[in-house]
């Protein structure tokens, strides 16, 4: 099970992101990258981040015990119970 550093180790990833969007930048800038070199690269990132924001949000679900993590699973019938 992950913890809250965990999360915070992935939430730190975060930057090498912002890292790789300046390197498209310097690409566009310096070596005239062409329109299909620039779609790819901003595409790649996309899925990259999808799947990054998919991973850090199965972690905080480990860290505070959601959904499948939950060791007491909610009983709807009596949850309301006046």
């Amino acid at each position: 099970m992950k913890n809250r550093f965990d999360l915070e180790q992935e939430i730190s990833t975060l930057y090498s992101y912002s890292e790789q969007l300046g390197g498209i930048t310097e690409g566009i800038l310096e070596y005239d990258m062409s329109t299909d070199d620039i779609v790819n690269a901003i595409n790649g990132l996309r899925v990259m981040l999808d799947l990054h924001a998919q991973k850090m949000m199965d972690t905080l679900s480990q860290c505070f015990h959601l959904d499948k993590y939950r060791s007491d699973p909610p009983n709807y019938a009596t949850q309301f119970h006046e």
